[in-house]
């Protein structure tokens, strides 16, 4: 028995039309957050070509940088999970077998669904707090709740990746 897929046709037909759709949307968001980062290596490039070869450099590029980089982090991890791409040691469960081994990746599905809606409550708290202040980066100025509203937002679909797992595992163990 192989770990649960997202595609695949054991599913009810509503199933496997939610899992369809957050795949497509996790998949997405990845790209914009690996489009992200490259534009945050391109914005580091003119900055520094600016800075050493014409005495100009990004006003602000460390904060632009900061920011760019944080929101396409929190972009990646729906991705990751959603793909079973995190990084595992399976040194302990390498002897098990597959039902047990899919039994655990339930159980730490479910708790870490629970991890990843903790976090998209505080990160949401954080998002009310800079929103009701107004905070802004320091030299350009940016509110900082657009960052905490893109975190918000890829914490709350990693819950729901997480959760979705968790029902795709369990479909599978009742096989």
């Amino acid at each position: 028995m192989s770990p649960p897929e997202w595609s695949t046709e054991r599913q009810t037909a509503d199933g496997y039309r939610i899992g369809r759709i957050v795949e497509i949307i996790t998949r997405w968001l990845a790209l914009i957050g690996g489009g992200l980062l490259l534009a945050a290596i391109v914005l580091t490039l003119v900055s520094v070509i600016g800075r050493y070869g014409f005495s100009h450099p990004l006003p602000g590029d460390y904060e632009l940088v900061e920011i760019i980089c944080a929101i396409g982090v929190f972009l990646f991890f729906p991705y990751t999970h959603a793909t079973n791409s995190n990084i595992t040691a399976e040194f302990f469960t390498s002897g098990l077998s597959e039902r047990f081994k899919l039994g655990l990746d339930v159980a730490q599905d479910v708790i870490f669904s629970l991890v990843a809606a903790l976090l998209t409550w505080r990160v949401g708290s954080g998002l009310a707090d800079k929103f009701s202040n107004g905070e802004t980066s320091i030299l350009i100025g940016i509110p900082l709740w657009w960052a905490y509203s893109f975190a918000v937002l890829s914490m709350g679909l990693l819950s729901m990746v997480c959760l979705c797992r968790v029902a795709i595992g369990i479909g599978a163990l009742r096989q």
